[in-house]
């Protein structure tokens, strides 16, 4: 049987931090997963909390704190360390994070021609959060027969001042296709297509002096480029230097729909951070717990023979709410968690959804969650434990609005610090033996 201090269930932001905070911390870590979550078709950004009325997201974070039963209450006052552990990670792998919870919420452009809140984004995007003055113009500048992006009917919405949120528009917004090489007369082009396609130098340079001379013949003068998230997917930080070199207009990317190019850089930057660290992911199976007492002991999975099976002193569980399978329904209408069965908070199956689905405030069934104490370990509505080894972290937390709130990622990332470093200086440090199986 395999071994390991901690198993951590769920390979999303909230599991692969934890588990390189683990593993910092000199624990042997093994993560187990059903599937990819949330990384692979969210931009990337990082959202601490937006609310109306609220200019930056600390303020935001202050106020949802205050909130009781929100997870912030407990892990408000570690977000700031949390967002350094992020950073120095994501710089192992040359990705870098621009923005503050202090700085105003923005708003950047969208694919589909709207705007949205946004204040620590990516590298590649960070373009997009300065204040547009009226005398810029924004080039939305498509790639022929790719469809996920479509420049004119993107500029056409962004022309509307309404699009904008409030926040002042670009004086001019225009669009324009081109032709890249060896793409002409494909169908069926997609972002990570795309992405390869910049990964290669010798294409790059051609697909960016293709750019370049489009953009000149705009004569647009002061102004920004808005580009699809396709700037590479292994090789992004030299095409992002080489575009924002070569390009007449500070460039910035736009995200797309799923998969997504900058969430699949900021998985395979944790990934390979947790493997530098001697941490293993398996993907690709649903993943169930023993207990004994009040203590889990083992996790297995479906492997090809037999049952994969691992020796654990400690579980994390990251596995998502209702949308990540973390949570699942039951015949008789409740809810439970699906890995240990933990009890769910939950309204009654009657309340979980707004009759109007589009309703401002959301749907009640989104606070769902597993109700922890302030060490993020289950616990019973009373306040009594129920399992001593297990924490919960990221959206499988109750009491968070993470759609309406905007607050998922600072969830994740905060939970994913305060459990690596409250668990990982208490799980005693063994020697990992581990079998072979599906890695990611």
């Amino acid at each position: 049987m395999a071994r390991a201090d901690v198993g951590v269930v769920g390979a999303g932001l909230a599991g692969l931090l934890t588990a390189i905070e683990l593993a910092d911390a000199g624990a042997t870590v093994h993560v187990l997963a059903a599937g990819h979550a949330a990384t692979h078709w969210t931009p990337a950004t990082v959202d601490l909390g937006f609310l109306t009325g609220m200019r930056t997201p600390a303020a935001a974070v202050a106020q949802l704190a205050g909130r009781a039963g929100h997870p912030y209450a407990h892990l408000g006052a570690v977000l700031p360390d949390a967002l350094r552990s992020l950073r120095a990670i994501l710089a192992e792998s040359g990705l870098a994070l621009v923005g503050e919870p202090d700085d105003p919420v923005a708003t950047i452009p969208t694919a589909i021609g709207s705007t949205r809140p946004a204040a620590i984004v990516p590298d590649a995007m960070a373009a997009a959060l300065r204040p547009w003055a009226g005398d810029e113009t924004l080039v939305v500048l498509g790639i022929a027969g790719f469809r996920d992006y479509w420049a004119e009917a993107i500029a056409a919405s962004l022309r509307e001042p309404s699009a904008w949120r409030g926040h002042q528009l670009p004086g001019r917004i225009e669009a324009i296709d081109v032709d890249l090489p060896g793409l002409v007369g494909r169908h069926n082009l997609s972002g990570l297509h795309l992405a390869r396609a910049f990964d290669d130098p010798a294409w790059r340079d051609d697909a960016l002096d293709r750019l370049a001379r489009a953009l000149d013949g705009l004569a647009v003068g002061r102004g920004r480029v808005a580009l699809p998230a396709v700037l590479g997917l292994h090789d992004h930080p030299a095409v992002l230097a080489a575009a924002r070199d070569r390009l007449p207009l500070d460039p910035f990317e736009v995200a797309l729909v799923p998969p997504s190019v900058p969430g699949l850089r900021q998985f395979h930057a944790l990934r390979d951070a947790l493997r530098r660290r001697g941490g293993r992911i398996q993907i690709g199976a649903e993943v169930r717990g023993e207990l004994d007492g009040r203590r889990v002991t083992e996790l297995s999975s479906p492997a090809a023979a037999r049952r994969f099976r691992l020796s654990v002193e400690s579980v994390v569980l990251a596995t998502g709410g209702i949308a990540g399978g973390g949570i699942v329904g039951r015949q008789d209408g409740g809810l439970t968690e699906q890995v240990l069965g933990l009890p769910i908070q939950a309204p009654p199956a009657d309340d979980w959804l707004a009759i109007d689905p589009f309703d401002p405030a959301g749907h009640p069934l989104e606070a769902a969650g597993v109700l922890t104490d302030a060490q993020l370990r289950p616990i019973e509505a009373g306040g009594d434990v129920l399992v001593d080894n297990v924490r919960i972290v990221g959206s499988l937390l109750a009491g968070q609005r993470y759609l309406r709130e905007w607050c998922g990622d600072g969830v994740a990332v905060a939970s994913a610090w305060l459990v690596g470093r409250d668990l990982g200086g208490s799980v005693p440090v063994s020697v990992s033996v581990s079998v072979k199986g599906p890695a990611s």
